[in-house]
């Protein structure tokens, strides 16, 4: 994989390989990755001629090794525009969708046009149709929170990586939805749960209805993936209100990755909860993906019981975000209880609270549960990523006690915590999971080693 480097390397940030000692690497270089280590929580990249260069000093140019076809995405853009150009602040959701291909034209103002339904399906279907039979799933890919406003694109080769240059690939295109997830916390989930509610309320499933359809005629399936935040969105564009329904079967999977929404949402009819941002003024939340099973025929979810980032979410509905230190009073309420994750906890509150009803058709995968039965006897981090993140914290979270997260933990862990976050759609074995599930592969439980067939 072609690299360049972003800074002015030394002994800190570059370490010999077995023939030496070299000069050290300058800003602007271009190098040849060809495998990754990890030495503890630090990543380092390893050229062509053996050199060791630390990963936050490397741009990867994730496209380099893929044919043409194979670059070539597009960008779905649910974002308000100006004069063509996606407006990066703070800005409502527009009534209509536009795109742009990928990646963007170098040295170029990045640059979107309106998108008219037919004719696009059209050039979609046709650009996938070129590829071998065995290709034949498109994603739509909602990305989660952007931290630092701004479209995300750098997600796009990693998922895009991930995926075709995996040997058992069956991917064939990826539609990279780009949606406003920026802003202050306190709003964003208001805000983001209203724009799915808008999407659906302006009649803009009929993109992927007629997407679907061509594809469908092309002997090609439409597929959705969601990442993290992008779950709040999904939540309202599949509960829109009163008066508005949506359609039926547009996908043939969807997988749910970290969601980062209430654990609630899968229980029978869903859960309406308090929205505690808006306490004395304002329409409460209503959490339901029962919906989902209409909007496709299988519905996947992947949770990582090793994701502080989700823990973290949790915690900032119990009202002292500012300190980081936890407030129990919120708690009996019931506000922490209520909004723990999916993301983290999948089906397992199901099984121990008999309460609760959780709604059949899901399927859930715990990721620790992958990587235990992944067969790579040495993963390289390159194309594996995943690093396990063990936490005192997180081990009292998992049982209801968030004392030991810290909020400003993601600050000064920030890079090693959204790479583990990210990680749950773009590691080996996860994605090697879910291409088997495009194939219709059932997916075998884990059997535990005490109950393991002795043979």
């Amino acid at each position: 994989m072609e690299g360049i480097i972003n800074d002015n390397l030394d002994q800190q940030s570059q370490r010999s390989g077995p023939n030496g000692p070299r000069p050290f690497f300058t800003r602007g270089t271009k190098v040849n990755i060809i495998s990754a280590e990890h030495d503890g929580r630090t990543l380092w990249y390893i050229t062509s001629d053996g050199t060791k260069v630390i990963g936050n000093k490397v741009e990867l140019d994730a496209y380099s090794g893929l044919s043409a076809n194979d670059k070539s995405h597009f960008f779905i853009c649910y974002r308000a525009q100006n004069a063509g150009i996606p407006i990066i602040d703070m800005a409502d959701a527009p009534d209509k969708l536009f795109f742009a291909n990928l990646p963007p034209a170098p040295n170029l103002p990045f640059r979107v046009t309106e998108l008219f339904p037919e004719v696009w399906a059209t050039g979609v279907t046709q650009a996938v149709s070129r590829l071998p039979e065995s290709r034949k799933h498109v994603f739509v890919y909602i990305h989660g929170f952007d931290w630092e406003p701004g479209l995300k694109l750098e997600l796009v080769p990693q998922f895009v990586q991930s995926y075709l240059a995996h040997p058992e690939n069956s991917v064939a295109n990826v539609l990279y939805f780009g949606w406003p997830s920026y802003g202050w916390r306190k709003k964003a989930d208001d805000r983001s749960i209203g724009y799915g509610e808008q999407f659906t309320r302006n009649g803009l499933f009929e993109y992927f209805e007629v997407l679907s359809r061509k594809l469908k005629e092309a002997g090609k399936t439409l597929n959705l993936v969601v990442h993290s935040f992008g779950h709040q969105l999904l939540n309202g564009m599949i509960n829109p209100g009163e008066g508005h329904n949506i359609p039926t079967g547009i996908f043939e999977n969807i997988f749910l990755m970290a969601p980062d929404v209430t654990y609630l949402a899968v229980q029978q009819g869903g859960v309406q909860l308090r929205n505690m941002r808006r306490k004395f003024k304002g329409p409460h939340f209503h959490y339901n993906y029962t919906p989902l099973k209409q909007l496709a025929k299988h519905v996947h979810i992947y949770y990582d019981p090793s994701d502080y980032l989700l823990y973290v979410s949790s915690k900032q509905f119990n009202l002292n975000e500012n300190t980081a230190a936890f407030d129990p009073r919120p708690d009996s309420d019931g506000l922490t209880t209520d909004f723990r994750n999916l993301g983290s906890y999948g089906d397992e509150i199901f099984k121990k609270d008999p309460t609760l009803k959780l709604e059949e058709g899901f399927n859930f995968y715990n990721v620790l549960d992958i990587i235990k039965q992944d067969t790579d006897p040495k993963p390289d981090p390159l194309f594996y990523g995943f690093l396990d993140n063990d936490d005192e914290g997180m081990t009292k979270a998992r049982n209801g006690d968030y004392s030991g997260i810290n909020l400003l933990k993601t600050f000064w862990e920030k890079d090693f915590l959204m790479k583990h976050h990210a990680y749950l759609f773009s590691c080996r074995p996860v994605v090697a999971h879910v291409l088997q599930r495009l194939a219709g592969v059932p997916a075998q439980p884990l059997v535990p080693e005490e109950e393991a067939p002795i043979v």
